[in-house]
C-alpha cells in the first residue's frame, strides 16, 4: 500500500489487490494518482488509492462536494476532462483545490450484479490530453477491479451458505437430540428429566421444569426430578410445589396468556411478576427464564419452565430451539397422561378380574400376578382359583396372547365362561376345556390362549388327588414333602382356540399332605437368553428350597429376581395341602 504522507491507511478501506491495480496504472499512464473508487449516497471511499495528498491519502475517503467519480457513476460512461479548471461544472468542485485534481479520465466500475458502483480513474495536477489507448487501458483495468468484486461477491455468498447450512445442520442435530431424549420417557418423571437432560446439554439450562394442571385444585403442579434442588426424595410424594393458575406467575401466566414469556433476568423477573418475591423466601434465586405452555390438540395442559443461572437474552435461533423443544416436551407428556390413563384404567380392569382366593378346609392358596415391565401394565395372564357345586377347589392358569388391555378384555371372557364350565361338580377338567373350545369358535371370540384347568378332590391318608388337563400351558411344578421336586409333564393338548373338535385328556396324581402344587404362566421362566426347559428346570431348582415358611414367602421369594425385568406379565398360583388336617 501506498501513501504520499506516509500516514497509515484507514484499514477499514484499504485493499492491497485494488491499491495493486491503482499502481499498475500510474505506471502505464506515468500519472501521479490513480484511483478504485465505491461511490455512495453521502460520500466516496478508496479501496484502491495511490498519490492523494495528506490526509486524503490516509482517510481514504471524501464527501461527494470531493467527488468528479459520481457523475461517472450516474451517467454509466466513461468521464474525460484535460482541465477540470476550465469546465463550468467542475470548477467549483472540492476535489480541484483540496485534492489537486486538473486532469481526470475515469471510467465506470461495475458491481457483482451487474450495476455501476463505481469508478477506476487516473489523475493529473495538471492539464492533460488522454487518448483513446488511456480510455482503453483504464476500462480494462476497471474489468479486472469488476471481476475481482464478483469474486469477493460469490465468495461471500458461499461462506454465508456454508454457515446457513451449518447452522441448519447443527439446528437438526439438537433437535434430534431432543426427539432422541424424549422418544423413550414413559411417565411424567421420565419426561421431565428427561427434559431437564436435554435442555442442559443443549441450551445450559439450570434447570428445567414441567408443569401440568391439577383439574381438582386449579393449580399448576410440577414434576419433580430426583436430585434437582427443592425436589428432595418425592417418590411416591403426590404433594409437588404448585402454583395458584393466574398471571401472578411467569408459568401460570405463560398458560393463562398462552404464550411464550421470556425474562432475560431476575430485575426483570421481579418487576413483571412481583408474587415471584416471599418475605420468609426472598426473591426466587434465578436469573434468566423461558416458560412456555405446553398445547396437545388445542388444548393447554401445563407448561415447560427453562431456568439459567446468570442473565441471558436468547438469540432467535435459541428462541426456535426452545419453541421446538416445548412441542417435543407437548408431544411427550400427552404420550405419558395416556398412558398413565390406560394404565389406571387396565389395572383396575385387571383387579376386577382377578377375584379373591377361597378358603378350603385343610389347603393353603396364595396367588399373584405381576405386570410386564413395558406396555399398558396389563395383559392376558390370569389365576382362578373357587370351590365347584359340591365344595371342590378348582384351580385355573391361563395366558391369552397379546400384553395390552385387549388381551386383559378377552381374558375376562375367556375366564368368565371357563368358570361356569368348570363349576359343574362331577366332570373332569378336560370337560370344561372342550366346552370353552366349542363357545370360543361358537361365539366367534377370536382369542387364543393357553391354561390349565385342575380339581382337587379328597385322596387317601388326609391327602388330596390332583386331576388336570393342560392345553398347551407349561406344566404344573409339585413339591413333595421330601422337596424333590416333579414336572407335570403330561402331553399337552392343543391351545384353546385352535381345534373345537380335538378332544382333551385329563391327568391325575396324588398331593399328599405337605405338597406343593405350582402354576404359573411362562413370563416367570421364559427369557430372552433362556429357553423354556431350562428356565422350568430353574424354576423347579428355586421351588425345591427351603419350603418352610407361608406360601405367600414362597411366592414372594420366586418373583424376586423376575420383578422389573420381564418383558411379560407374570401370574401365579399356588396350593400347598396342610398336614395333620
Amino acid at each position: 500500500m501506498s501513501s504520499t504522507d506516509g500516514a497509515a491507511d484507514d484499514p477499514a478501506i484499504a485493499d492491497a489487490d485494488f491499491d495493486g491495480l491503482v499502481a499498475l496504472v500510474r505506471t502505464l499512464l506515468d500519472v501521479p494518482t490513480a484511483l478504485v473508487t465505491l461511490v455512495g449516497p453521502d460520500e466516496q471511499v478508496f479501496p484502491g488509492a495511490v498519490g492523494l495528498p495528506p490526509p486524503w491519502q490516509a482517510r481514504r475517503r471524501t464527501p461527494l462536494s470531493h467527488s468528479f467519480c459520481q457523475f461517472v457513476r450516474q451517467s454509466a460512461q466513461p468521464l474525460v476532462v484535460g482541465d477540470a479548471r476550465r469546465v463550468e461544472v467542475l470548477a467549483d468542485n472540492g476535489a480541484v483545490a483540496d485534492l489537486g485534481v486538473v486532469a481526470y479520465c475515469g471510467v465506470p466500475l461495475l458491481g457483482p450484479d451487474g450495476e455501476v458502483v463505481g469508478a477506476v480513474c487516473a489523475i493529473d495536477g495538471r492539464p492533460r490530453a488522454w487518448t483513446e489507448t488511456d480510455v482503453a487501458l483504464l476500462t480494462q483495468v476497471a474489468g479486472l477491479a469488476a471481476s475481482e468484486l464478483r469474486l469477493r461477491a460469490a465468495t461471500r455468498d458461499a461462506e454465508a451458505a456454508r454457515r446457513t447450512a451449518e447452522q441448519a445442520g447443527e439446528q437438526n442435530r439438537l433437535l434430534l437430540r431432543f426427539a432422541e431424549a424424549l422418544a423413550d420417557a414413559v411417565t411424567l418423571p421420565d419426561v421431565a428429566a428427561a427434559v431437564t437432560s436435554a435442555a442442559t446439554e443443549v441450551l445450559g439450562t439450570a434447570w428445567s421444569y414441567v408443569g401440568l394442571v391439577d383439574p381438582r385444585t386449579r393449580r399448576l403442579r410440577l414434576v419433580p426430578v430426583a436430585g434437582r434442588p427443592g425436589d428432595g426424595d418425592r417418590d411416591g410424594d403426590e404433594e409437588w410445589l404448585s402454583l395458584p393458575l393466574g398471571t401472578d406467575h411467569p408459568p401460570t401466566a405463560a398458560l393463562a396468556t398462552g404464550r411464550p414469556v421470556f425474562l432475560p433476568d431476575a430485575g426483570t423477573t421481579l418487576a413483571r411478576f412481583p408474587a415471584t418475591w416471599s418475605v420468609t423466601e426472598g426473591p426466587v434465586h434465578v436469573e434468566a427464564s423461558a416458560h412456555l405452555p405446553l398445547r396437545v390438540a388445542g388444548d393447554a395442559p401445563g407448561t415447560l419452565s427453562l431456568v439459567w443461572d446468570r442473565p441471558r437474552t436468547p438469540t432467535p435461533a435459541e428462541e426456535g430451539l426452545v419453541l421446538a423443544l416445548a412441542r417435543y416436551t407437548a408431544q411427550a407428556v400427552a404420550r405419558a397422561v395416556l398412558l398413565a390413563e390406560q394404565e389406571s384404567v387396565a389395572t383396575t380392569l385387571q383387579r376386577a378380574l382377578l377375584g379373591e382366593l377361597p378358603a378350603p378346609a385343610g389347603l393353603e392358596l396364595a396367588a399373584r400376578y405381576l405386570p410386564s415391565s413395558a406396555g399398558a401394565q396389563v395383559g392376558g395372564d390370569w389365576w382362578d382359583a373357587f370351590e365347584d357345586s359340591d365344595g371342590a377347589p378348582v384351580l385355573v392358569i391361563g395366558d391369552v396372547t397379546g400384553h395390552d388391555v385387549r388381551a386383559a378384555a378377552t381374558m375376562g371372557q375367556l375366564r368368565a365362561m371357563l368358570r361356569g364350565f368348570a363349576f359343574e361338580a362331577g366332570e373332569p377338567p378336560a370337560h370344561a376345556l372342550g366346552r370353552l373350545d366349542a363357545a370360543v369358535a361358537g361365539l366367534r371370540v377370536g382369542a387364543l390362549a393357553t391354561a390349565v384347568v385342575a380339581h382337587v378332590d379328597p385322596g387317601d391318608d388326609g391327602g388330596r388327588v390332583l386331576s388336570w388337563s393342560n392345553a398347551g400351558h407349561p406344566p404344573p411344578l409339585l413339591r413333595s414333602p421330601d422337596g424333590t421336586v416333579e414336572v407335570l409333564a403330561s402331553p399337552p393338548d392343543l391351545l384353546v382356540g385352535l381345534d373345537p373338535a380335538r378332544p382333551r385328556s385329563t391327568w391325575r396324581t396324588p398331593l399328599p399332605p405337605g405338597s406343593t402344587l405350582l402354576l404359573y404362566t411362562d413370563g416367570l421362566v421364559e427369557r430372552r437368553r433362556t429357553d423354556l426347559d431350562s428356565g422350568i428346570a430353574q424354576l423347579a431348582g428355586a421351588l425345591a428350597g427351603d419350603d418352610r415358611g407361608s406360601l405367600d414367602d414362597l411366592l414372594d421369594r420366586l418373583l424376586a429376581g423376575v420383578r422389573g425385568s420381564t418383558d411379560d406379565d407374570v401370574a401365579l398360583l399356588a396350593l400347598r395341602v396342610t398336614p395333620g388336617r
